[in-house]
């Protein structure tokens, strides 16, 4: 049988037996189908929660490996610049690390020793490697296994509450991309964050609740679901405003409230919409130039509901141009304080996006060590969540999330 043909008979068998594949199996099907088109091993590994190691998942025939750290290990780089990258060559078998993707949002790397590594045989593992990255979000949906493999250490329960509500980390459209950061990984209570592409209209919000507990996080969760459940219904920023104020009042009282920013960008032409409700101000950047997108701010949401004929004074609105970038942010990123009690502050987290950008790092790989350098910042340990999205308007180079 021919490589190629081995290629096709391996994609479509894993496609069929995926329906019943457990997840642990994943890896040992992948030696088993692939093995005639000249995959000798193969290591799935995940990112964990907070983006600083590699870990494998379990496999039923392979050895045990060890977690890979992100920042200094060829499986890292595969990682971070989303790319192939060549491990040793040993009896003529060469060892490939290729970046694991959902869409844009990178799950970790798959480790492939191969008998052939021309271009063609690389386009074929590139295309096992998607359909690997597709069975792992599938089967995360109803199995324990993949979420035990992302987590290093216990997650606090408003953490899991959390991230059982927020969307990926990434996400790319060759009109748009989105990406987040989000710590403390296992503690964060208060920040959370939600986008959805409806047609032409992409909807964005963040959310910063009061406290750092579980109420807390059952307040940020609230807004998400409410702002979520009122835009699938066709509400207004307006609308989605005014139900999420009454909805926090009313189960939780005065004493809590969440601050946010909802925002809607039509990426048919960049006009950006937005609401602060007591949230800091986006931030455009465009090329070296900043702009704070001030407005008039409306009270936080659970304060003091408006009714809807005052909400839509809050309303603004910006032009965006190709290329542009827009950073929304919770106080914890530059209310992040070192030991000698100096602040990240803003000026530090623009200049660090700017940094990254003109090196030409991928997004998603300038926020994780952006946030890596406010924990560093705050000697490791935050005092409050810090959340931080970056978004892009029509990019120059979207391809640069593919592989």
């Amino acid at each position: 049988m021919s490589r190629a043909a081995a290629f096709e008979c391996a994609i479509s068998t894993l496609l069929r037996e995926s329906h019943l594949m457990p997840p642990d199996s994943i890896t040992d099907a992948i030696v088993r189908h692939a093995g005639p088109m000249g995959v000798l091993d193969a290591v799935v590994y995940l990112v964990d929660m907070q983006q600083g190691w590699l870990r494998p998942i379990p496999a039923g025939s392979s050895a045990r490996r060890e977690p890979l750290a992100i920042d200094d290990t060829v499986a890292g780089r595969a990682f971070q610049q989303i790319a192939t990258h060549y491990g040793e060559t040993t009896e003529g078998r060469r060892r490939l690390w290729l970046p694991l993707l959902d869409g844009s949002a990178r799950l970790g790397v798959l480790e492939l020793v191969v008998e052939h590594d021309t271009e063609e045989d690389l386009r074929r593992y590139r295309a096992l490697t998607s359909l690997v990255g597709l069975l792992v979000v599938s089967k995360s949906t109803y199995s324990d296994t993949f979420a035990q493999v992302h987590r290093i250490r216990p997650m606090e329960l408003q953490a899991e509450l959390a991230w059982a509500f927020m969307p990926p980390l990434s996400f790319a459209t060759p009109d748009v991309l989105i990406n987040v950061a989000i710590e403390p990984a296992y503690q964060v209570g208060g920040d959370a964050f939600d986008y959805a592409l409806m047609d032409d209209r992409l909807h964005v919000s963040l959310f910063d609740a009061s406290g750092h507990d579980l109420p807390a996080g059952m307040v940020a969760i609230s807004a998400l679901a409410t702002c979520r459940n009122s835009r699938r219904a066709g509400a207004t920023l307006e609308e989605i405003a005014t139900r999420a104020d009454n909805v926090i009042a009313g189960q939780f009282g005065s004493g809590r409230f969440a601050t946010a920013l909802l925002c809607d960008l039509d990426v048919s032409n960049g006009l950006f919409s937005w609401i602060s409700c007591g949230h800091p101000p986006p931030l455009l950047i465009r090329g070296s130039a900043i702009e704070e997108l001030a407005a008039p701010p409306r009270p936080p949401l659970g304060v003091a509901p408006l009714p809807p004929s005052e909400s839509g004074h809050y309303v603004r609105q910006q032009q965006l141009q190709p290329r542009d970038r827009l950073l929304l942010y919770t106080d914890g990123v530059t209310e992040a304080r070192s030991a000698d009690h100096q602040e990240f502050g803003r000026q530090r987290l623009v200049d660090f996006v700017n940094q990254y950008a003109g090196e030409g790092i991928p997004a998603p790989e300038a926020l994780r060590r952006l946030t890596r350098a406010i924990l560093e910042h705050q000697s490791g340990e935050l005092s409050d969540d810090a959340t931080i999205m970056l978004l892009q308007w029509r990019p120059d180079r979207p391809d640069q999330y593919l592989f």
